[in-house]
């Protein structure tokens, strides 16, 4: 083969090269390179699912916790007053009814000093997890039905982890017709259990 032809092969070459790098695009993906790319996406997918799903799980335990805390529907409650805060002979053991509302709502009746009157009603809202404060008022009528004044009663309530049982304390402040407050406060504690479903069979 002669110079000339010799400087046209390396010539052709050169170009062939240059055509090749042209034609390439940067950063062009190969088969092998997508098919790794898969691989990985799967395993780093793997890896995570059991995360999330330990998130989930944890998040459906703590909405579990938190509505077997929550205090709706009605409960028996078993009231003590202390003896202390309460005019002799006053009834110190007895029973009350209660009903939580999910819209804040609350109402009590009892069968202690009082009892066969008008209910309590009030508003309640969470303290914590597992506490609960309400505060109602009462109209009070004598034996004529007549309008003697009304009962503020404030209440704080603890459920336990089940959340079919509470344990909890009261304080009542009396007040007359005309506003004033008298020095007796009736206090006491509470232990309830919420009334349970019994299906007629």
């Amino acid at each position: 083969m002669n110079q000339s032809g010799a400087n046209g092969l390396a010539n052709q070459e050169s170009k062939n090269r240059m055509i090749n790098l042209y034609n390439q695009t940067p950063g062009a993906t190969t088969p092998t390179k997508v098919k790794g790319f898969v691989v990985a996406s799967i395993i780093v997918a793997a890896l995570a699912l059991p995360l999330l799903m330990s998130v989930q799980r944890a998040q459906a335990q703590n909405e579990h916790r938190e509505h077997s805390r929550d205090p709706l529907g009605a409960w028996i409650v078993q009231v003590a007053l202390d003896p202390t805060t309460v005019p002799p002979g006053t009834p110190l053991n007895f029973m009350g009814l209660y009903t939580f509302s999910a819209g804040g709502g609350y109402m009590q009746s009892n069968t202690g000093p009082g009892a066969g009157g008008p209910p309590v009603y009030g508003n309640w809202v969470r303290t914590g997890d597992d506490k609960v404060a309400a505060t109602g008022l009462r109209f009070g009528f004598d034996a004529g039905h007549h309008f003697t004044g009304i009962n503020k009663v404030r209440e704080s309530f603890t459920f336990n982890e089940q959340g079919d049982e509470l344990t909890g304390s009261v304080q009542v402040d009396i007040f007359l017709p005309d506003g004033a407050l008298l020095p007796i406060h009736p206090a006491g504690t509470y232990h309830g259990t919420r009334i349970e479903i019994e299906s007629l069979k």
